[in-house]
C-alpha cells in the first residue's frame, strides 16, 4: 500500500513509455560516412527508383545470406577462385557450369573415364570395331566408310545445318568431343594458315589404333557431306596420330 501523499505506480504507464523508448530508438535514422564509390551505387539505383531504405534492407540481407553459407562452402570457394577475384564472379561461373550440366551423370562419367579409361562408344562404332577386330589387320575400310562422325558433329551444334558451320567449328567440335568420349586423352589443334590445320591425337593404345582413326577422319573429312574441299594427310604412331587437313575451297 502507498505511503500517506504518495501516488500508486502506474506501471502500465511505465510500459508504455518504455516501448516508445524502443520504438523512437528503433527508428531513430542510421547516419554513416561512405566512400565515393559506394555513393555513386547509392545513385545509381536512387535514380532507378529505389529508396535508401529498400538499398539499405536488400544489402544487409544479401550480407547475412552470404554469411550464413556453411563453412565448408566458404572453404571451396576460396581455395578455388582467383585471389583477386570477386566472390559473386566466381558463384555467376559456378552457377553458370551448373546451369550447363544437362545431366549430372556426367560426374559419374567423368569419374570412370578418369579411373577407368572408360569410352563412350556409340552402337554404331561400337559394331564397326567389333567387325574390325574379326576381319584382318588391313581390313578397316568398311569401319572408315560406315561411321556417325557427322552425327556427333550436328548433335554438339545443336542441329545447325552442316553446310552453316565453319572448318574451326568443326574440327573444335572433334577436338572436344572425342576426347569426352575418351578416344584420346588429348587433342592439340594449330592453325598453321588460313586454310591449313594440323591436328595432334594422342592415346594410350597402339599404332593400329592410330591407323584405324586415320582412316576415319580421312573418310570423314573428304566426305562429299563436308561442306568444305578438304585434303587430309597423315602419319600414324605407337601412341599419337598425326593430321594435316588442308582446305580446297568451300562447296
Amino acid at each position: 500500500m502507498p505511503k500517506n501523499n504518495e501516488k500508486p505506480i502506474d506501471k502500465t504507464n511505465k510500459t508504455r513509455k518504455n516501448d516508445v523508448k524502443e520504438h523512437e530508438h528503433k527508428d531513430k535514422p542510421i547516419y554513416v560516412k561512405v566512400s565515393d564509390e559506394t555513393r555513386g551505387l547509392i545513385d545509381k539505383y536512387k535514380e532507378k527508383g529505389t529508396t535508401i531504405s529498400d538499398l539499405v534492407r536488400n544489402a544487409v540481407k544479401c550480407y547475412d545470406d552470404f554469411n550464413s553459407i556453411s563453412p565448408e562452402i566458404h572453404a571451396i570457394i576460396e581455395k578455388f577462385k582467383n585471389p583477386d577475384e570477386p566472390d559473386i564472379s566466381f558463384i555467376e561461373q559456378a552457377i553458370k557450369y551448373y546451369g550447363d550440366q544437362k545431366d549430372l551423370n556426367r560426374d559419374l562419367w567423368g569419374r570412370a573415364r578418369g579411373e577407368m579409361k572408360m569410352m563412350l562408344i556409340g552402337k554404331t562404332t561400337f559394331n564397326q570395331l567389333i567387325h574390325a577386330a574379326e576381319m584382318p589387320e588391313e581390313s578397316l575400310e568398311k569401319p572408315w566408310r560406315k561411321n556417325v562422325g557427322i552425327d556427333l558433329i550436328l548433335w554438339y551444334n545443336e542441329s545447325k545445318p552442316l553446310k552453316t558451320l565453319s572448318i574451326e567449328e568443326i574440327i573444335s567440335t572433334v577436338q572436344k568431343i572425342w576426347v569426352v568420349a575418351n578416344y584420346f586423352h588429348t587433342i592439340d589443334v594449330v592453325k598453321e594458315s588460313e586454310d591449313e590445320f594440323h591436328v595432334l591425337f594422342r592415346h594410350r593404345q597402339s599404332k593400329r589404333y592410330s591407323s584405324y582413326w586415320l582412316g576415319y577422319f580421312t573418310e570423314l573429312f573428304t566426305s562429299e557431306e563436308m561442306p568444305f574441299k578438304c585434303q587430309v594427310e597423315g602419319h600414324v604412331f605407337d601412341e599419337s596420330l598425326s593430321i594435316i587437313i588442308k582446305i580446297g575451297y568451300k562447296k
